[in-house]
């Protein structure tokens, strides 16, 4: 959000000072009297602020451009965002063994991140990947975060680690076909990854997204 205002800054700021001289030439120059001069100055404001005000894109392309551009839009911010989860997730991990290997998944997802934004037809041919496997990647993460400091059993907190660095390492091939598969052009089916994964963290109880709820 910080960021996107950053970047209307320019554009309001000249659709404000070109409000402004309307206003002063209106009410100063032409006599038309505080209203009178207000109006057209509002509506000038308003016109030149939808003219200035630079478009959504996708990496170097402009989302109005796209077809279905809007939802690849979001489609990509969700992927952002479960990207960031992991990100911060990853970061509260103490173990290091598992924490290096976080480090290793959040270097796949990046990758698949950037291309994604620089081939944004590319989106919805991740569409399994950005609706269960990150969200998983993220639920996984964040859930262990919670875990890793509550008085549980030394025996239960081993087996947690161990499950989660299955699913870690899980993930990391997934992670990796999907790249693969994407560079290829080619739609994923993941299915066989997907039953390892939960038997590795069902055991657990750890809550996963469904197959078809897309973990939102």
């Amino acid at each position: 959000m910080k960021n996107r205002k950053g970047k209307d800054l320019p554009g309001i700021l000249i659709s404000f000072g070109g409000a402004l001289v309307l206003f002063l030439a209106l009410l100063l120059g032409l006599g038309w009297g505080l209203a009178g001069s207000m109006v057209p100055s509002v509506l000038l404001y308003g016109a030149l602020t939808l003219l200035v005000r630079p478009g959504e894109r996708i990496g170097k392309i402009k989302v109005s451009s796209l077809e279905n551009g809007e939802l690849l839009h979001e489609r990509l911010g969700e992927a952002g965002a479960d990207y960031e989860r992991m990100k911060t997730a990853a970061g509260a991990i103490q173990d290091t063994e598992l924490k290096n290997s976080c480090l290793d998944l959040l270097d796949i997802a990046e990758k698949i991140l950037n291309f994604l934004t620089e081939n944004p037809e590319k989106i919805m041919s991740a569409r399994r990947y950005i609706d269960y496997y990150q969200e998983t990647g993220a639920s996984v993460l964040e859930q262990y975060v919670q875990l890793q400091d509550t008085r549980i059993g030394e025996k239960e907190q081993d087996k947690l680690l161990e499950n989660t660095k299955e699913a870690v390492e899980t993930l990391k091939t997934a992670f990796q076909i999907q790249f693969q598969k994407l560079v290829q052009n080619e739609l994923l089916d993941m299915e066989a990854d997907l039953k390892l994964l939960k038997q590795n963290l069902g055991a657990e109880g750890c809550r996963l997204p469904g197959k078809d709820e897309g973990g939102k």
